[in-house]
């Protein structure tokens, strides 16, 4: 909450000193990309389950932000800069969403409409129709709001007994999710079915905003708004993880799936979760072999000039951010700067 409240008046300092204007001057050649999850109505929900999640007051506030100084593109425009050089616009910057949430279809996709800011949505195709969870929220889900007396870690399998207040088990959630990211994908796997045994999920209580996915007809919708759209593979494993076939699969399918429900191109990949760690020189070769054209990740950086890694296109992570000062320092690349991740 400190830490919260320091970064809020210190960004609002520096943007009141025309910081984030000055990071848009000193970045006018280079693409900047926003990546965002979700987009609820509810104003007032808040906590860690919403943290990949804005209000949509305030992402219509985001919206004009990026409309009044930006130049916001269109996946198209990106991927003739990818592969012709094509010189981007000054200020441009590309608005992405991860997984497929059914919000961005009927929450965001009319905002970005009404502002005229184009985007791209990638899919975890295995979810796509589905009433499945995305793994790491479920995951967070059955531990924090779950019904259960113990459960086992996924590294040591020693039995952790239930914290008695929420905040234990939350930071019993983030340290779970961190060690399941790092672990092989089988290995996660089944230490997920050993966890649904133990807890016990009430889902009627799960807020649907967070959870529900969109079917491929409602998919298909989303042309209707000039959004485009990208895999996120097919189950959303960590890449670096897997297994050459495997990834392959993962890859291969995801691409071939969208294509088939939706009769559109699928020429990009946004790598689940998108870490260094969760990505590789071999994932972006098999990126390439399947026949993307663009592969996206999640590493806070602003991008180089010139395209010179077509398959680690660097996006900036817009959180469940208090305040516009703090949204402007990430969208304007001030904090890239500030913490020098600027692609060379």
């Amino acid at each position: 909450m400190l830490r919260e409240f320091v970064k809020r008046i210190g960004f609002g300092a520096v943007r009141s000193l025309g910081g984030a204007a000055l990071a848009r001057r000193v970045l006018r050649g280079r693409l900047r990309v926003l990546c965002y999850h979700g987009v609820v109505r509810d104003a007032a929900a808040r906590g860690p389950r919403y943290r990949n999640t804005v209000s949509l007051a305030a992402f219509e506030a985001q919206l004009r932000s990026i409309v009044r100084r930006d130049r916001p593109v269109d996946l198209a425009t990106v991927l003739a800069w990818v592969r012709h050089g094509t010189p981007l616009p000054e200020r441009a910057v590309l608005v992405t969403f991860d997984d497929g949430y059914r919000n961005n279809l009927t929450v965001s996709a009319p905002a970005l409409a009404a502002h005229g800011v184009p985007a791209l949505v990638a899919l975890s195709t295995a979810l796509i129709g589905t009433r499945e969870m995305l793994w790491p929220t479920e995951l967070e889900l059955r531990v924090v709001d779950g019904d259960w007396d113990a459960i086992p870690l996924p590294d040591s399998g020693e039995l952790v007994p239930r914290p008695p207040d929420q905040a234990g088990r939350e930071a019993l959630a983030d340290r779970v999710r961190k060690v399941a990211k790092g672990m092989s994908d089988a290995a996660r796997r089944a230490w997920l079915e050993r966890l649904r045994g133990v807890s016990r999920l009430a889902l009627e209580r799960v807020d649907p905003e967070l959870v529900e996915f969109l079917d491929w007809n409602e998919v298909r919708r989303l042309a209707d708004f000039g959004i485009a759209l990208a895999s996120h593979t097919v189950s959303h494993p960590i890449l670096s993880k897997l297994e050459p076939d495997a990834l392959e699969r993962e890859l291969r399918e995801s691409k071939l799936r969208i294509e088939r429900e939706t009769g559109r191109a699928c020429e990009a990949i946004v790598y689940p979760n998108g870490k260094p760690a969760d990505i590789s020189p071999a994932v972006f070769e098999a990126a390439r072999r399947c026949g993307y054209v663009a592969g996206f990740d999640l590493d806070d950086h602003v991008n180089a000039a010139r395209c010179t890694e077509p398959f680690r296109i660097r996006r900036l992570e817009v959180p469940a951010v208090s305040s516009l000062a703090l949204f402007e320092a990430r969208a304007s690349g001030l904090y890239a700067l500030a913490r020098r991740r600027v692609a060379r």
